[in-house]
């Protein structure tokens, strides 16, 4: 680790980052999933840390960021200044962004609102944070009819007469008791759900400890519960802000959290956006082979932006010899 420290951000959040790599290398952060979910260093794995200098950091109410599971404060729009205050901070002009899941939600808003400072996005598992994707999630016809005994153990922490309910009405539920007395008992069913479906074959242990799983299931409801604070399509609409950006999603196809389309729709609307179906992987990318194909992708996309932004040198160059 090159360094590691606490950022002070706006209403009263300071945010754990950790700095890793080559103190020189080509710049690039890492954003973790959930909302809640904590810095992942395994994710370091798709890094040759001879070339990159990578930036890990624990989201807002999370890890070691504090305070801890503090809800005041605490919206998508908040983490994705943390991240320009983080930018600033350590001295980087662009950097290339790199998520999964929530952190494919969190990379691609970053990148529409500031892309003069993204060198490259790779996403894995995107998450569109829409009413289609949450409603095949946390309501009932959706993934209840490919995973029935899971969603059983998350529906019957609800009401028997809420269990038909729309997908937000169970959220809402869920937010009310994980205020409660009975906090952990509704996180673990909540927790439960998703990490029981993340990957073809069940995972018979949790990796979170009951912190842990309190802060995943506590802050990715309290997003969920407000739409994640964006508008219907937002990230799709605002698309064309990364046309010049190069883009690379690695997907599976039996990915039972964020379905497949999210990534086909991105695609569509950009065609230059490499998209890599992964044909026997979940959510999940902890498999061998995802894991050499994320590293192989990252290697490709250090060498992409690396031309990039040699040409862009060379362009300049041009320009001041013309002057």
């Amino acid at each position: 680790m090159l360094s590691s420290g606490n950022l002070l951000v706006s209403g009263g959040h300071t945010i754990y980052y950790e700095v890793h790599g080559l103190a020189h290398g080509k710049n690039a952060i890492e954003l973790h999933g959930g909302p809640g979910g904590g810095l992942c260093r395994d994710s370091l794995k798709q890094y040759d840390l001879k070339k990159w200098r990578v930036v890990l950091f624990d989201q807002r109410g999370c890890g070691k960021s504090t305070p801890f599971l503090r809800l005041e404060h605490n919206t998508t729009w908040d983490l994705i200044e943390d991240i320009e205050m983080l930018r600033c901070f350590l001295g980087v002009d662009k950097w290339f962004i790199s998520g999964g899941s929530w952190g494919t939600t969190l990379g691609l808003l970053y990148a529409e609102t500031y892309p003069q400072h993204v060198s490259g996005l790779f996403m894995r598992a995107v998450c569109l944070c829409n009413r289609a994707s949450n409603a095949w999630l946390y309501g009932k016809g959706g993934v209840s009819h490919v995973f029935p005994k899971e969603w059983e153990e998350y529906i019957s922490m609800v009401p028997v007469n809420m269990r038909h309910a729309d997908w937000k009405t169970i959220v809402r539920y869920y937010q009310q008791k994980l205020r409660g007395p009975s906090a952990q008992a509704y996180a673990d069913a909540w927790w439960g759900l998703e990490r029981r479906i993340s990957r073809l074959i069940p995972p018979t242990k949790n990796r979170f400890n009951k912190e842990q799983t309190l802060a995943i299931a506590i802050i990715e409801n309290h997003y969920f519960a407000h739409d994640c604070w964006i508008k219907e399509d937002q990230i799709l609409k605002n698309l064309s802000a990364l046309k010049n950006i190069p883009i690379t999603i690695l997907h599976g196809r039996y990915d039972m959290i964020c379905p497949l389309s999210n990534a086909y729709a991105i695609k569509e609307i950009l065609p230059h956006t490499k998209l890599i179906a992964l044909p026997t992987s979940g959510h999940g990318s902890s498999k061998p082979d995802s894991r050499r194909m994320r590293h192989n992708v990252t290697n490709q996309m250090f060498r992409q932006t690396q031309r990039k932004g040699q040409h862009h040198k060379q362009s300049k160059r041009r320009v001041t010899v013309r002057a």
